[in-house]
């Protein structure tokens, strides 16, 4: 008898094929804005006219002493990173290992100060150490200081506005995840065995914490060279300029240099691939560094030293100075008659808040903001789990490109991207219909955290051993069982923090979607935007008081709902 033959092989694997398919989605998605600018920066032709490839704009903008001015101070900048994360990491552990007292109004303020609007909140950073009226210089110069103590419009300033407003708090959104899906058993091990609290700080936490940590390090780095807002309102003014303000005066001047500006934004490019192909190399060899198991896991914090009372004043202190004390005076300078001059005769009133409310674009905006914010969020989510669980759980085809792919997005300033997403709307004629929508808002805010989200998500997925789902296998679960009752509850944490993370983005995030939002649909940012340009800085902060309220329900709603699915809460 003939032997019987056995299954046919497919010329081409199912891992081949679903890999192909998902590169070419996440390569049209993030791919076309990068190349998008890269094919621009050529172009030195108007946007009506027919393309025209010339070296001009490189050459031009690159020869000017401004741009590396503007790249080198960018560069200086980005030194906060490495102090920040040295900050967020202590934090973090006291809240999540020492859990000293008052860990819970420590950790939700740092959330608010991550959603509090950045240009009201400069402002209010403005009004305390301005160098002529800032009132903690003004006091200083009481108490017999002869000249201004620190002065916000200086390089030093503007990376303290940063540390205390933006990447503090945001790295320890981005660490507290992983802190609490960490086994502390590992720790207890390491102390029983005669390791004192540095020693296994040094040898076992950091070391298993190390992606998140790089993870953590690499997203601030990134956003730190991208910052924009800040920048323009405290240092253009003095005379300093970084990467993202350069690009703006481009965009912006008359006539605008597009070119200039794509090419300036193409050495973005080049920063970026440096960063993400290590970081995807190290990625690669810590991928089966998990430390939730098929097993007991052990979550809790050990007992309080005698020092904790002291570290938990301190560190109120710190939330204190850096988030609440500005805001506190932004709430002041919002009922002030002239913003600031808090010593004028009769300085208060309340027209300014009856100004805003009466204003129909407030509610406009507030609902433009809120059904945005939780559509970006929800969707958000759910692509960069899907995206996080194939480069983590499978072995498809060009992993390492998709992955490198996803970090595209960081390399065009918020900007450029909502110039490049115009672009495309107005002059492909298959994206016409998303002219005026909302779709093009969400595409850009989603594109725009597709790196942090999916990382952030990757980070913990590696923590969590695939044993666990393969155990729901074998009992017969499908995949999208398995990912809804297993993966998810066990990342719960880092969900709740790329939803806020997301949300955050729609009702701050003003480069973005400032060129893509319709006359009629503009968000509550927008709007506080358009207050500040007109010079109404009184109705910019009330706007900036109520957006920070909002902010404050959302976080204490997202709070406490991720503590309870959260594991070991």
């Amino acid at each position: 008898m003939a032997a019987t033959a056995g299954p046919r092989r497919t010329w081409i694997s199912r891992r081949v094929v679903w890999g192909v398919l998902l590169l070419i989605v996440v390569g049209i998605v993030a791919f076309l804005p990068v190349l998008y600018v890269l094919v621009s920066s050529f172009n030195i032709a108007p946007p009506h006219l027919p393309y025209k490839f010339s070296l001009d704009g490189w050459i031009e903008v690159y020869s000017n002493r401004k741009t590396w001015g503007s790249v080198l101070v960018t560069v200086i900048l980005a030194a906060r990173v490495p102090i920040a994360i040295v900050i967020a990491f202590v934090l973090c552990w006291l809240l999540v290992r020492v859990e000293i007292p008052g860990r819970r109004f420590i950790e939700m303020t740092l959330w608010f100060g991550f959603f509090l609007p950045g240009i009201p909140m400069t402002m209010g950073w403005i009004l305390l150490l301005d160098s002529n009226y800032g009132l903690l210089n003004m006091a200083a110069k009481k108490l017999g200081a002869d000249d201004a103590i620190f002065s916000i419009s200086s390089v030093p300033g503007i990376m303290w506005v940063h540390i205390a407003l933006t990447t503090v708090p945001v790295m320890v959104i981005l660490l507290a995840p992983a802190f609490r899906q960490f086994d502390s058993a590992f720790e207890e091990a390491a102390e029983v065995s005669g390791s004192g609290i540095f020693r296994t700080m040094r040898r076992v936490t950091i070391p298993l914490l190390a992606p998140a940590l790089l993870t953590a390090f690499v997203a601030s780095f990134i956003r730190s060279l991208e910052t924009f807002e800040i920048e323009q309102i405290i240092g253009a003014p003095s005379g300093i300029y970084v990467y993202g303000t350069r690009v703006y005066d481009l965009v912006f001047s008359d006539p605008p240099r597009f070119a200039q500006a794509m090419a300036v934004s193409s050495l973005f490019l080049i920063i970026l691939f440096a960063l993400a192909i290590p970081y995807h190399m190290y990625l690669l060899r810590t991928a089966n560094q998990a430390t939730i198991a098929g097993r007991g896991v052990r979550l809790q914090s050990g007992s309080k030293p005698k020092w904790v009372y002291a570290v938990s004043a301190l560190v109120i202190l710190y939330v204190t100075c850096t988030i609440i004390l500005p805001f506190a005076v932004l709430i002041l300078g919002s009922f002030t008659r002239l913003f600031g001059f808090f010593f004028l005769e009769n300085p208060w009133t309340v027209n300014h808040w009856a100004t805003v409310l009466k204003d129909e674009r407030f509610f406009n905006a507030a609902l433009t903001s809120v059904w945005l914010g939780i559509a970006a969020g929800l969707i958000g989510i759910v692509i960069f789990a899907l995206l996080a669980w194939v480069l983590v759980r499978t072995d498809i085809w060009g992993r390492g490109l998709i992955s490198l792919l996803i970090w595209l997005p960081w390399a065009i300033p918020g900007l450029v991207l909502g110039l490049t997403l115009l672009s495309l709307i107005l002059t492909v004629p298959m994206f016409h219909i998303f002219s005026g929508s909302m779709i093009p808002l969400i595409f850009a805010l989603v594109l725009k955290e597709l790196p942090v989200g999916v990382q952030l998500i990757r980070a913990s997925l590696n923590q969590v051993s695939g044993q666990l789902e393969e155990a729901a296998e074998v009992s017969g679960a499908g995949f999208m069982r398995i990912f809804v009752r297993v993966t998810l509850p066990l990342i719960a944490p880092s969900l709740v923090a790329v939803f806020l993370l997301t949300f955050a983005a729609t009702i701050r995030d003003i480069s973005t979607i400032v060129l893509i939002a319709a006359p009629g649909m503009r968000t509550l940012s927008l709007v506080m935007f358009d207050y500040a340009a007109s010079g109404r800085f009184e109705a910019g902060a009330v706007l900036g008081v109520i957006v920070a309220a909002i902010s404050l329900v959302m976080t204490v709603i997202a709070f406490r709902f991720g503590m309870k699915v959260g594991i070991g809460r």
